[in-house]
């Protein structure tokens, strides 16, 4: 930036700001821009614009150049920031969970949709790998129910539990630290798995885009293996559970052929696939 400048207008550093991202192949660069500069100066978007002329503090200067200076280094946004928006909602996040995406609302839209289809009252769900608790917290902001949302990471559980206050769910949720493969014995009990899980295999990892494969919790990216390991096991859990087990998964991009192939493996008939807005496979309902 140029410290021939003594004076920043939010007009000037905005400008700057803009061409640094986008030099660096930062997608959006100006809306990166604003909303850093929005974080620093406690404001919304549309002040930014009504405050053009506005002179920066040195205090706000410096703290804006430190944000930029980590969005330069590829650090996601909403790290930076410390929140995310889904569903409606404000959520924060840190390294220790996953950012939610706007494509994985469509589980939680599911998920509703089945409740309202089936006509449960009050119902009992379990959401495996909660992670930041966007996807329990979306569902039990907008219905009366009851939801165990499990995770193997404490980090990620302390967030979640700060989120479900936040967002006044923490009556309706129950976090507990339980680890898929050694402590979940059974699914039965529940009216609705649901689960957004890590479903990108090992040997992808180095494909993915920086902000991801640097910053994100590798843990929540990957079972380590082939991408498939969760579905396995859930599908093994609901196999040996008593009753009907309804699940819904995410699905990640490209994937439905593989886990299309691991239900027939498994005999499963009763299964369908729902697109996001993009026109991909993005969630899974099957009943075993």
């Amino acid at each position: 930036m140029n410290e021939a400048v003594k004076t920043w207008r939010i007009i000037d550093i905005l400008k700057v700001s803009e061409k640094l991202l986008g030099e660096k192949g930062i997608d959006s660069p100006r809306l990166n821009a604003e909303l850093l500069l929005c974080n620093t100066l406690n404001s919304e978007r549309m002040k930014l614009y009504l405050d053009f002329e506005k002179p920066l503090t040195q205090s706000e200067l410096d703290n804006y150049r430190i944000k930029i200076k980590r969005r330069l280094n590829r650090e996601p946004l909403q790290y930076i920031t410390g929140s995310a928006g889904f569903y409606g909602l404000s959520f924060e996040v840190n390294p220790s969970v996953l950012i939610p995406r706007p494509e994985t609302e469509l589980l939680v839209e599911k998920s509703l949709d089945f409740i309202k289809k089936r006509r449960l009252e009050n119902p009992k769900l379990l959401e495996i790998g909660t992670g930041s608790g966007c996807i329990s917290i979306a569902i039990a902001s907008s219905i009366t129910c009851e939801i165990d949302a499990v995770d193997i990471s404490n980090d990620a559980l302390m967030v979640a539990q700060i989120n479900s206050e936040t967002n006044n769910t923490t009556p309706k949720i129950t976090f507990r630290n339980k680890d898929l493969f050694n402590d979940i014995q059974s699914l039965a009990g529940y009216d609705l798995i649901i689960s957004n899980p890590p479903y990108i295999a090992l040997d992808e990892i180095q494909g993915l885009q920086e902000e991801v494969k640097d910053f994100e919790p590798l843990g929540a990216l990957t079972d380590n293996k082939d991408g498939l390991e969760f579905y396995r096991k859930i599908i093994e859990l609901a196999k040996y559970s008593d009753g009907i087990t309804n699940i819904l998964l995410e699905v990640g991009d490209g994937k439905k052929e593989e886990v299309e192939s691991l239900l027939h493996k498994n005999k499963i008939t009763k299964y369908e696939f729902y697109k996001d807005l993009l026109k991909t496979d993005r969630v899974l309902h099957l009943e075993i």
